[in-house]
C-alpha cells in the first residue's frame, strides 16, 4: 500500500515556513544549557542517594525506590558511552549496542510476507501495536545535543534508511491512576524499559537478517508525525497520541531500517472531534500548560514547532511544574476519557460512543463514573 505524501500536511496545515528541529531546543536539554529553565533536584533525584521524600502521599521512599527501579535499566544501557563519548542513548542519541549481521541478507518472501513477518517479531518482543511508515526526514532532528560538553553536532543519519517502524509500548493502568506521584513515575520508567528492549530486540532481528536497523526512543526524529503516519493512532488536544487500543497511556519507539516493507495508512476514529469538545486536559493541568482553544500554528516558545496547526503544550510551563515535584506528571493522561483498560467491554463500549454524535453524553457519562480521579498510592501497594 502506498501512503498519501501530504496527509499530515493537510491535517496539519504544515507551511513552506516549517524547519525541522533542533534537538536542543528539548525542554529537557535546555534544563543543561539554558539558565531559564532550571532543572533543581529533578535529574539527580532518579539517582535513589538524591531523592527527597516529601509529606505528600506518594512521594515516600517506598514510591521513589520504586520509581528509579523502573527507570535503572533504561538509565544504565543508555549512559553506557556517556563518559566516552557523551552519548544519552534513547534520548539524545540512537542506540549503538546492535552486534554486527551476517556477510549476506536473507532471501525475502513478498512484500506483503516481508512485512506481516517483521510485525509479527516485534508484537513477539513486547509490542502491543505496530505500524510502517517511509521516514519523513522533515521529522529528523537537524542536530544532536551532549549533555556532556554542550555541543551541537549536525544529526548522521544513513540516507539508506527508508522506513520507521514505529513500535508502541503501553504503560501500567493502574499505577497510571496514582498520578501526580513519585509512583505514578513508575509507569512510564517501565513503558520506557520496555521501549528500550523491544526497540532494540527488534534492530537486532533486522541486523542479523543482513540489513540495517536502527533503535530509538525519544532521540533523533519526533515520533508522534511517524506514529500518526504508520496508522497507530490521532493527535490530541494535551499534545500526546490518542491510541485506540491504549489511549494516551504508551510509549513510543521505532526502528529505522532499509528493508523493503509495505506502508499504513493513516487513520481517523474521532479523536480529533472528540477533543473539540472535551477539555479535560486542559482544565486538570495545574500550571495550564494545555490550550483550552482551538489548534494555531503558533509556538508557546522555541521549544515546539511553529508553522504546523496543532495543540500544543506549554513545554516551560509543563516541565517547571515537573521540577516543583520532583518528578513526571502526566495528569493529561490520567484524566484523558481515553484513558481506559480496554480488555472490559463497558470501555470498548465507551470507546465507541467517543468517536461518535454521542461524544458529549459519552463526557458526560466519563465524569458521572468518576474516570479519571486520583487514586492514592496506598490503593497501589495494597491492591
Amino acid at each position: 500500500m502506498s501512503q498519501p505524501d501530504n496527509y499530515l500536511d493537510k491535517e496539519f496545515q504544515i507551511t513552506k515556513d516549517f524547519q525541522r528541529f533542533n534537538q536542543k531546543n528539548d525542554i529537557f536539554n535546555r534544563a543543561m544549557w539554558d539558565d531559564t529553565v532550571d532543572p533543581k533536584k529533578f535529574f539527580i533525584s532518579y539517582d535513589i542517594a538524591n531523592y527527597a521524600p516529601k509529606k505528600s502521599k506518594g512521594f515516600d521512599h517506598w514510591d521513589y525506590a520504586m520509581r528509579n527501579a523502573s527507570w535503572h535499566m533504561t538509565d544504565v544501557v543508555g549512559e553506557m558511552k556517556f563518559k566516552t563519548e557523551g552519548r544519552v542513548e534513547g534520548f539524545t542519541d540512537y542506540y549503538s549496542i546492535q552486534t554486527a549481521g551476517p556477510p549476506s541478507k536473507a532471501i525475502l518472501p513478498s512484500l506483503e510476507e516481508t512485512t506481516r513477518r517483521i510485525k509479527k517479531a516485534a508484537t513477539a518482543l513486547g509490542a502491543g501495536m505496530v505500524g510502517i511508515c517511509t521516514l519523513d526526514r522533515r521529522w529528523v532532528y537537524t542536530n544532536n545535543y551532549s549533555r556532556k560538553d554542550q555541543t551541537n553536532p549536525k544529526l548522521d543519519l544513513p540516507a539508506s534508511l527508508k522506513y520507521a517502524i514505529v513500535l508502541i509500548l503501553p504503560m501500567d493502568y493502574d499505577l497510571s491512576k496514582t498520578i501526580p506521584s513519585a509512583l505514578g513515575g513508575s509507569t512510564t520508567g517501565l513503558g520506557y524499559a520496555s521501549s528500550l528492549n523491544t526497540a532494540n530486540a527488534l534492530a537486532q532481528f533486522i541486523t542479523n537478517l543482513g540489513y540495517e536497523a536502527i533503535a530509538s526512543l525519544n532521540d533523533t526524529a519526533l515520533n508522534i508525525p511517524m506514529a500518526i503516519e504508520a496508522g497507530l493512532g490521532e493527535y490530541g488536544r494535551n499534545g500526546l497520541l490518542i491510541t485506540p487500543k491504549y489511549g494516551p497511556n504508551v510509549r513510543i519507539a521505532k526502528v529505522m531500517t532499509d528493508i523493503p516493507l509495505a506502508i499504513d495508512q493513516p487513520i481517523s476514529f474521532g479523536v480529533k472531534e472528540f477533543c473539540g469538545h472535551c477539555r479535560k486536559c486542559s482544565d486538570g493541568c495545574p500550571v495550564k500548560a494545555i490550550a483550552k482553544d482551538a489548534p494555531t500554528s503558533v509556538a508557546p516558545n522555541f521549544s515546539s514547532l511553529s508553522h504546523i496547526t496543532k495543540w500544543t503544550v506549554n513545554a516551560e510551563r509543563c516541565f517547571k511544574f515537573w521540577v516543583g515535584m520532583n518528578s513526571d506528571c502526566s495528569i493529561c493522561i490520567r484524566v484523558c476519557p481515553y484513558n481506559k483498560d480496554y480488555t472490559k467491554w463497558w470501555n470498548r463500549l465507551g470507546i465507541k460512543l467517543a468517536n461518535s454524535p454521542l461524544r458529549k453524553f459519552m463526557l458526560w457519562l466519563d465524569g458521572k463514573l468518576k474516570f479519571g480521579e486520583r487514586y492514592t498510592a496506598k490503593w497501589w501497594w495494597e491492591k
